[in-house]
């Protein structure tokens, strides 16, 4: 569903992404595990297209994003939904409005139309009846769930989930890892998943890849990933 193919990306002559080379499968959860400052979340936004490779190519669905006008990125990104790390609600819209937002600023569907969606998505994430919360209102878990409600209104066929769990105790932790697995396989998507949480990492991927030094340097299945013999990632997940 989407291939990174020699990604290079350097800020002020400091290199970010040295070379990565990544196949994301489609219908699958990959989770890109690595130290905090490593590049994960640079490594997520180019695939979304909000940041363009110094060198390399980003291919979404056969779509290489390099190729595309500003406003056939747009229409590439209508394919994605993302969970940002802090969520990024609207603190001056209440829960409906904030889950409406992406409908109505692509969509043409009515009023009732538009509330019929929304109390349908609330009610896939499990959070019925708190339509007229605020934001503040909220527990940090009922905030990623409102998120995640909007990010799947327009039905992506890739969710982006940036570091999802960071901050979140270990019950709740747990509690949103259930909530990506349920998400995958009530709505069949491509899910890429990123995080330094490896307990989190094995809970829910099909794929784990993880990237140091700017570079990929394993992916595979969680079983492929557990038995690595490279002594980064036997450090990582803490076995001698």
């Amino acid at each position: 569903m989407i291939k990174l193919i020699d990604v290079h990306k350097a800020f002020d002559g400091q290199k970010v992404l040295d070379g990565v080379n990544l196949e994301v499968p489609k219908d699958k959860i990959m989770v890109i595990v690595g130290a905090s400052g490593v590049g994960k979340s640079v490594l997520l936004k180019h695939m979304i297209g909000l940041m363009k490779p110094d060198k390399g190519k980003i291919v979404v669905d056969g779509v290489d994003l390099s190729a595309l006008s500003p406003l056939e990125l747009v229409e590439i990104r209508k394919k994605f939904g993302m969970l940002f790390q802090g969520c990024a609600l609207f603190d001056s819209l209440n829960v409906c409005d904030n889950v409406a937002f992406p409908l109505r600023e692509h969509s043409n569907l009515s009023s009732s139309e538009i509330k019929a969606k929304v109390d349908e998505m609330l009610a896939i994430v499990g959070l019925e009846g708190i339509c007229h919360k605020m934001p503040s209102d909220l527990s940090g878990g009922m905030k990623k769930r409102v998120a995640l409600a909007r990010a799947i209104i327009l039905q992506p066929q890739i969710m982006l989930y940036d570091e999802p769990t960071t901050g979140l105790d270990p019950i709740m932790t747990e509690s949103v890892d259930n909530l990506i697995l349920d998400m995958q396989q009530k709505l069949d998507i491509t899910s890429v998943v990123i995080s330094h949480d490896i307990a989190s990492a094995f809970r829910i991927a099909d794929q784990i890849a993880m990237i140091d030094n700017g570079k990929i340097i394993v992916s595979g299945t969680s079983a492929e990933f557990a038995a690595s013999n490279d002594p980064v990632v036997m450090k990582f997940i803490g076995r001698k």
